[in-house]
Parts: C-alpha cells; sequence; structure tokens
C-alpha cells in the first residue's frame, strides 16, 4: 500500500509541477520601457508592390507599426535619415523613430530591424528594437527584444 501512495504522489509531483505553455503563432511582441511585455492582440503585415512592407501590432493600449522599405532578408536600421520607419502610438501620444530627442548627441532615435526567415507561405520571421521620441523631443519610448513570428503577408 505505501508503494501505490509514493507512485501515486510521485506521479502526481511530476505532473502537477509542469507549467501551461501556449502557443502564440503568428507572434508580434516585445518589451516596452524595459519592464512591460507587450503583446499584439492584433497584428497585420502587408506589402506593396513597390516593395514597401509594414507590420502593424495593436495589444489593445497602443500600436507599434514598423515599415521597411523592402521585403527581404537582412537588417534594416531605424533612426532620422533612415528608409525604415518604426513608430508607437497610444492615446493622443505618437513616438516616431525619425523624431530625435532635445538634448546632447545622445538623444537620437535608432533601432534596427531583422528580417530572418520568409516561409514558402510568405510568412516572416524576424527581430527589432527601437528608440523613438516624440514630435517635440520630451519623451522617449523604448522596445527592446522584439519578435515578428510567421507573421503572413498581405500583398496589395
Amino acid at each position: 500500500m505505501k508503494n501505490i501512495f509514493t507512485i501515486l504522489l510521485t506521479t502526481v509531483m511530476f505532473f502537477g509541477c509542469q507549467g501551461e505553455i501556449q502557443t502564440n503563432t503568428p507572434a508580434f511582441q516585445s518589451i516596452k520601457n524595459g519592464d512591460f511585455e507587450w503583446v499584439s492582440t492584433v497584428s497585420t503585415a502587408t506589402s506593396e508592390s513597390s516593395g514597401l512592407t509594414t507590420f502593424t501590432g495593436f495589444d489593445g493600449f497602443g500600436t507599434i507599426t514598423i515599415q521597411i522599405p523592402n521585403l527581404a532578408l537582412g537588417s534594416y536600421n531605424l533612426g532620422s535619415g533612415s528608409l525604415a520607419v518604426a513608430s508607437y502610438s497610444e492615446d493622443d501620444s505618437q513616438f516616431m523613430t525619425t523624431f530625435n530627442g532635445v538634448g546632447s548627441i545622445v538623444y537620437v532615435s535608432d533601432g534596427l530591424v531583422s528580417i530572418d526567415d520568409i516561409d514558402e507561405t510568405g510568412a516572416v520571421t524576424g527581430s527589432f528594437y527601437f528608440n523613438a521620441y516624440n514630435a517635440s523631443g520630451s519623451d522617449v519610448v523604448n522596445f527592446s527584444e522584439g519578435i515578428l513570428y510567421k507573421l503572413p503577408i498581405i500583398n496589395q
């Protein structure tokens, strides 16, 4: 009887301690300002005939929009004067990598979008990070460890 109880207890411990695994395919997510996990609940990815590709994600509060000049594997720099642009809007606030902060040279928008894979169905996988300022340059938002995972591209 003791052996049956021990086996039952051991089985419950092994299976009871497993965390719930959730999949999120496709995924558009990032870390906002270093401590908030921003996860898109609605995502789109569109590509125009010119090649301009736009990734848009909305988490119920704010929207990230990333535009790259053409859909191809590689890295695209973000920042003032770059062809690729990232923005974040929430309520009445708008932050863009085309704006720089006020102050010294340290207050510049920057970032990078990497397209790592375009699979046979046209779904895109990549990563991103960026710092974006508001138009006055007084406020900044930071997104790090961004993930684009198997976002299907809609051709326009």
